[in-house]
C-alpha cells in the first residue's frame, strides 16, 4: 500500500472540525426550541391537574354524601371517612389532592350546592387573568 493511499484512508476515519461544528450548531437549535415548547406547557399541565383533582374531589364527595347523608366537612373526612350509617367503612380518597402551585390543600367550603373548592391560580392571590385565574370546581367564577 503507498504512503498516499494510506492517508487518504486516515483521513476518512474522523469528522472535520467543520463537521463537528455544524452538529453542534443543530443540536443547540433543536435544543432550544424544545425547551421553549416545554417550559409554556407547565402552567397548563397544572391547570389540567387542579381540574381532575376537583372532578376527583367532587366525585368523591358525592359518593360519601350518598353513604352518609351528609356532606363531608373537609377534605381529610374523604381520606378518614367515618363509618357509614349501616357500619360500612368505606374508602373515597387514596390520595390527598394538593394545589400544585403552593402544595397545599385545595380551599374547600360547603355551600348550599354541595362543596366548592377553589384554587387560586399561579399568583394564587384572588382574581387574575390566564394561568393566574382563579379555578373553582363549580365552574363559576365569582
Amino acid at each position: 500500500m503507498t504512503a498516499r493511499k494510506r492517508l487518504k484512508n486516515q483521513r476518512q476515519k474522523g469528522f472535520t472540525l467543520i463537521e463537528l461544528i455544524v452538529v453542534i450548531t443543530i443540536i443547540g437549535i433543536l435544543a432550544s426550541t424544545v425547551v421553549v415548547s416545554v417550559f409554556g406547557r407547565s402552567d397548563q399541565a397544572m391547570v389540567a391537574k387542579v381540574k381532575t383533582d376537583f372532578q376527583n374531589v367532587k366525585t368523591a364527595a358525592r359518593l360519601f354524601r350518598e353513604d352518609h347523608r351528609r356532606w363531608p366537612d373537609s377534605l381529610d373526612e374523604l381520606m378518614n371517612p367515618p363509618a357509614t350509617p349501616n357500619g360500612m367503612q368505606m374508602s373515597y380518597l387514596e390520595n390527598q389532592a394538593f394545589d400544585p402551585w403552593t402544595g397545599e390543600e385545595y380551599y374547600y367550603e360547603l355551600t348550599d350546592r354541595g362543596i366548592l373548592l377553589i384554587s387560586y391560580g399561579a399568583d394564587q392571590a384572588e382574581g387574575g387573568d390566564g394561568f393566574d385565574e382563579d379555578i373553582y370546581s363549580d365552574d363559576q367564577n365569582r
